[in-house]
């Protein structure tokens, strides 16, 4: 005889038993009814992305480069005499107009060297003229003594016939042959002085040049204790104060014109060839720094000659098209060199490439890709960043996807939302 066990619930664990039993009825019940879906049937979502209107220019790619102003007229003024230091009247930093006194030195001792060479001056002078009187004394003298001489050569040849017919004593014929002779020496002599004059004066001549030239010499010492700016600028330093003893030659005072800034910026060996080309066809480069608010333009002025050892690029000297007075030498600025125009560009916003050689187009729904060849970047007239793109063997439509886009791909479905 067999018993089977008897399971005895309480009225509490009966109750939760048809609880439980009613719940997994239900469910039962409606995964029986509900309605069946295909698998095959999952519909394609459709990606949200922004487009643009592109279309191909001549455009000019941009480099961001850096460069360092600099001028060929840095002028290092110095001492022209030995002095003291009476004032210094500027400030490093200032600017100065042309002519402005800078440095005053000391000017006593250059003074005292002015006067005596002014007294050497009138000295040669005097001596000039009385060498021209005295030529003219000489030359009335010779007149005199030619005419003494004639008349005493006159009387020797009277005598001469008078003593022939011996009317005459042979002494007194003697006495006036000796006279003749006489003054034939005196009057060589005096010729030769009166001969002498004209290198005598021109000597004097020389000499008062040289003491007039010694006082200018002088006097231009003098001036140059007045230490000025030689063209209008920037002081740049200030070697010296009041009171310093220097010598010649001693630097004081270092003013660079403001006119003639240019920035030296290493342009790529890429873009050197473009640049020479556009040179030699006479077309202007230009370059701007600065922020939005207050950007300046350069013009580049000439390529440099040489290339420094172990240095990539060539230099490029850039004129400041406007006043300088802005700028400090030395400084270092932040260019954009914009470079000559490419011909058949498209610029595009920099998440429209896709890796280095990619961008799609929306066509009917979907993502088109189209292979692309970089040229370069530039910035567009809103400050924006572009890049210059070329396509290989097709053309870019006007609807240029403008959203990033991890998945993308050539069929991918889109939708546009440009607003």
């Amino acid at each position: 005889m067999k018993f089977k066990p008897r399971i005895n619930l309480s009225p509490k664990n009966r109750t939760l038993a048809l609880v439980a039993f009613g719940g997994l009825a239900a469910t039962t019940t409606l995964m029986a009814t509900a309605p069946h879906h295909d698998a095959n049937s999952v519909e394609e979502k459709a990606w949200p992305v922004t487009t643009m209107t592109v279309e191909t220019n001549d455009l000019s790619p941009e480099l961001r480069l850096f460069g360092r102003v600099e001028t060929p007229r840095h002028a290092k003024l110095t001492a022209a005499v030995t002095a003291s230091v009476n004032a210094v009247n500027v400030r490093e930093g200032q600017l100065v107009e042309q002519g402005q006194v800078l440095v005053v030195l000391d000017d006593a001792d250059e003074e005292l060297r002015r006067q005596q060479r002014e007294a050497d001056v009138a000295e040669a002078s005097a001596a000039l003229e009385t060498a021209r009187r005295q030529s003219l004394v000489d030359e009335d003298i010779l007149r005199h003594m030619q005419e003494l001489h004639k008349l005493t050569e006159a009387k020797h040849q009277r005598l001469q016939k008078l003593q022939r017919q011996n009317l005459v004593a042979r002494e007194q014929l003697e006495d006036t042959d000796a006279a003749v002779s006489r003054q034939a020496i005196e009057l060589a002599q005096q010729q030769l002085k009166v001969d002498n004059n004209p290198e005598r004066i021109a000597m004097m001549e020389v000499a008062l040049d040289r003491a007039q030239s010694l006082l200018e010499e002088q006097e231009l010492r003098l001036a140059r204790t007045l230490v000025v700016a030689p063209f209008r600028g920037r002081v740049s330093s200030i070697d010296v104060s009041p009171g310093d003893r220097v010598s010649e030659g001693r630097e004081l005072v270092a003013v660079y014109d403001t006119s003639a800034l240019q920035v030296r910026v290493t342009i790529p060996t890429s873009a050197v060839e473009p640049i020479k080309q556009a040179l030699r066809n006479g077309d202007p480069i230009f370059a701007r720094y600065g922020d939005a608010t207050s950007r300046s333009l350069l013009q580049l002025g000439q390529l440099a000659a040489t290339v420094g050892t172990g240095r990539a690029g060539v230099d490029a000297l850039f004129q400041v098209s406007a006043s300088g007075d802005a700028l400090e030498l030395g400084r270092a600025l932040d260019v954009t060199v914009v470079l000559p125009p490419l011909q058949q560009v498209t610029g595009i916003p920099v998440q429209s490439l896709y890796g280095d050689n990619r961008v799609y187009t929306v066509v009917d729904g979907r993502l088109q890709s189209v292979e692309v060849q970089t040229l370069g970047q530039r910035h567009d007239d809103n400050g924006r960043l572009q890049l210059l793109v070329r396509a290989n063997n097709s053309v870019i439509d006007s609807d240029m996807l403008t959203t990033s886009l991890p998945q993308a791909s050539t069929g991918l479905r889109v939708k546009v939302i440009n607003g």
